[in-house]
């Protein structure tokens, strides 16, 4: 947030126009399902929102990397981190990203209500986007654990490797 408050207000609208732009960029079933997979089935849809907010917070290249292929994010030493984390205290999820646009306009104007109007207006000056709000396509049960073995053999492996009992 700090970063953003050295911005215009308009950049800091723009900033967030951009970051819910990239952040539907990872609204797919294997994503979702990374999502599933890697915070213990802690899944809603402000849940899959933190995640992308989180997903994109980790950088370009790992952002890019799992839209391309969801299964890389178990190279990720924070993955890594996660899957041995013995409590499922961490996550991916980053909420406090998706509020950093608003907190920082709010700071700079003191005005709680300015920035979503500010946000409104942006949304009336461009082309309404045209994505559904749910993705259909490589729809599949993000409970079915084989499915994450065959769809997400990385990620799969390395979760229910966790799970699995020690003898």
């Amino acid at each position: 947030m700090a970063e953003l408050t050295r911005l215009p207000l308009r950049e800091i609208v723009e900033f967030d126009f951009v970051f819910d732009e990239v952040r539907a960029e990872a609204d797919s079933w294997d994503v979702c399902a990374a999502c599933w997979i890697i915070e213990y089935g802690f899944l809603s849809d402000d849940g899959f929102s933190d995640f992308c907010a989180g997903l994109a917070g980790m950088g370009r290249s790992t952002f890019e990397a799992a839209i391309a292929d969801p299964d890389s994010l178990a190279g990720h030493p924070a993955v890594q981190e996660i899957s041995t984390s013995p409590d499922h205290s961490l996550w991916i999820g980053d909420e406090e990203l998706l509020y950093a646009a608003n907190r920082a306009y709010e700071r700079l104007t003191g005005d709680s209500e300015a920035f979503w109007e500010a946000t409104e207006a942006l949304e009336r000056s461009v082309a309404p986007a045209t994505g559904s709000a749910e993705p259909e396509r490589g729809r599949w049960d993000l409970v079915d654990e084989g499915e994450w073995q065959r769809r997400l053999p990385k990620l799969g492996a390395m979760f229910l490797a966790q799970r699995m009992p020690v003898t």
